[in-house]
């Protein structure tokens, strides 16, 4: 148990000194509670809290006229901002600070203004002649009070006039002026005559109070002996600062005015001083500068003038390109280069790959191109020399035509085996690139779309994929089309043997051996007979072989080798040849004339299994008497 109100006690401690350290609700105006300011400055009022995360705020004049300023309230602060401050300003500023709904505090100050913004101006008129009076006037400019205003005007410590203002009540700032007016002697010439100006406001604090402006009675004349000098010189170099300074002889200080002849003859005003400054010369600075002088109490004017030249390296102003960067063959072009430089530059016109003496070219600012060809396009470049070093600018001349110099390459070759793979690429120029697609001719003569890249890949090529392929390069000025051949060679394959009248034969019968099969490139035939001793050959070319007269000599196994250039497959035949009948009877004419019968249908067998082959054989094959070679 007093455990737990030992860990209450703790707690409410905490409490309390929390509540302890937090701040009050507090406000404060920045400036405090007073302010002076002078009219056409610019004048910031802070209305500051503490201890109120959300503060409200408002600002008012005690006798509810406008503000004259501009509110912006921030997180715990708030500013009236006048600028500049006027005559209207001069009021007591009243915040009020509302923190949530009950608490509100508020503050004012008063803001009280002045206007002594600058020295008295000194006038005297006409001008100073010794023995002709003339008339010395001091004025004060913008003055606010006027009341406290006080005015002292001297010559040399002799005191002329002294003015006081105590009973002007203007409510505006004011120029006041002070005169006096004298009959100058010689001894006069040379003496200062000197306008003191207080406004000495006990109430208010600023600073200055007395302000002293101080002039000599001088004799007016002028202006005379006019002259410019120029830094660095008449000629410097682009890039370089220069200083063109007028110097003259006058009484009062003469009114300057800075003039320049334009290329056109026209005339440009630069400036109202007698020192004119170019911090980094350029070409177009070069001209005929005039300086202009004027006293306006004499009323005379002189002028002087100065040629400015600038030199240096060139510098392209322009390089371009007519009609058009980009342009369509048989278009006429113009390419046109401005440099500025002093001296003046060569300027060199020509296509940036060429060689010296290769290629269009031009020592001018102009090169024509007439009637451009898709070779004229490119990178041209403008190269501009003088004696200071030169210049160099590029501009891309961009010639769009139709498809050129099309071609097709075939890897490894037109011809190709079965089961292989085969890349054809087609590549042509043109400007834009042209789009490349790939048709096939069928059987029928029509070409039929089946690709649209520039590399076609066929892989594990059939026969079916043999035939004439047709690049196409296409773009929106043209088109050109390449053909190529494919080849698919294929080996011997699907051999069908045919033995007539049989493998089983009579001596002094004809054996006619027919051999069909596809092949690409077609296929060439050998028929070897394997004996112990040797060997015989019999050579084909269209795939029939005759034995004739065969004896018992002739049994045994045959091998077909059917070939071409891919490969070859081989068949074996085994022929036996029985002895013949002796005995002559009446069935001897029949035997002739089915021998007979039987020598006219061999070939004629021959021909027709050919022919019903024939829509699956690639090459013909015609019935030959074969010969017999002896190895």
């Amino acid at each position: 148990m007093l455990k737990q109100m030992g860990r209450t006690s703790q707690a409410l401690l905490i409490i309390f000194y929390v509540l302890m350290t937090v701040k009050a609700f507090e406000m404060e105006i920045i400036p405090a509670s007073r302010i002076v300011a002078q009219i056409g400055d610019t004048l910031i009022l802070t209305c500051n809290t503490t201890g109120c995360a959300s503060p409200s705020f408002s600002w008012r004049t005690q006798m509810d006229n406008p503000l004259g300023g501009t509110v912006n309230n921030h997180r715990t602060y708030s500013t009236l901002t006048m600028n500049p401050v006027s005559i209207a300003n001069s009021h007591d500023y009243l915040c009020t600070v509302f923190c949530g709904k009950k608490e509100k505090k508020e503050k004012s100050i008063k803001v009280e203004l002045y206007s002594f913004p600058s020295d008295p101006v000194i006038e005297i008129s006409p001008s100073l002649a010794a023995g002709q009076p003339v008339t010395v006037t001091c004025k004060i400019p913008d003055v606010y009070p006027s009341e406290y205003l006080e005015v002292l005007l001297k010559k040399e410590e002799h005191v002329l006039q002294e003015k006081y203002f105590h009973e002007d009540d203007s409510a505006n700032t004011e120029t006041k002026i002070v005169t006096y007016s004298f009959n100058p002697t010689v001894e006069d010439i040379g003496k200062e005559i000197t306008c003191v100006a207080k406004l000495p406001i006990v109430s208010m604090d600023f600073e200055p109070k007395e302000r002293v402006t101080s002039q000599k009675l001088n004799a007016n004349f002028g202006p005379q002996n006019t002259i410019i000098t120029a830094s660095p010189g008449n000629s410097p170099m682009e890039g370089d600062p220069l200083k063109l300074t007028c110097v003259t002889e006058s009484n009062p200080p003469p009114q300057i005015v800075w003039r320049k002849h334009l290329a056109d003859e026209s005339i440009e005003h630069l400036i109202e001083n007698n020192v004119l400054s170019i911090p980094h010369a350029h070409f177009t600075d070069s001209g005929l500068y005039i300086c202009e002088v004027i006293n306006l109490v004499t009323n005379k004017t002189e002028k002087a003038t100065v040629d400015i030249v600038i030199q240096g390296a060139p510098n392209i102003a322009e390089l371009s390109i007519e009609p058009s960067t980009t342009v369509q063959e048989g278009e006429n072009v113009t390419i046109q280069c401005s440099a500025e430089s002093n001296p003046p530059p060569k300027i060199i016109l020509r296509r940036k790959s060429d060689s010296a003496d290769m290629g269009p070219y031009s020592e001018g600012r102009i090169l024509l191109l007439p009637s451009v060809t898709f070779l004229n396009g490119g990178d041209y470049e403008c190269v501009a020399e003088n004696k200071f070093g030169k210049s160099k600018s590029e501009i891309t001349f961009n010639v769009e035509y139709g498809p050129k110099n099309t071609m097709i390459s075939v890897i490894p070759a037109a011809a190709v085996k079965e089961g292989e793979t085969v890349t054809m690429k087609c590549t042509s120029s043109g400007n834009p690139a042209p789009v490349i697609s790939w048709k096939k001719k069928k059987a029928n003569g029509e070409s039929e779309k089946i690709f649209q890249d520039e590399t076609l890949t066929i892989q594990n090529i059939k026969s079916q994929d043999q035939g004439l392929y047709e690049c196409e390069a296409y773009n929106q000025f043209g088109k050109e089309e390449k053909a190529v051949k494919l080849l698919v060679q294929v080996p011997p394959q699907n051999i069908t043997v045919l033995v007539y009248p049989s493998e089983n034969v009579k001596e002094g019968e004809n054996v006619t051996i027919t051999c069909s099969t596809y092949s690409n490139p077609p296929s060439q035939m050998v028929l070897k007979k394997v004996h112990q001793e040797k060997e015989i050959i019999l050579p084909s070319v269209n795939g029939t072989f005759i034995l004739y007269n065969v004896t018992k000599n002739d049994t045994g196994r045959y091998l077909l080798d059917v070939f071409n250039e891919v490969g070859n497959n081989i068949k074996v035949i085994e022929i036996a040849v029985v002895g013949r009948l002796e005995k002559t009877d009446l069935m001897i004419p029949v035997i002739i004339a089915f021998s007979c019968v039987t020598a006219i249908a061999v070939p004629v067998a021959a021909i027709l299994i050919y022919l019903s082959r024939k829509a699956k054989i690639n090459g013909s094959y015609s019935l030959v008497k074969a010969l017999r070679l002896k190895v």
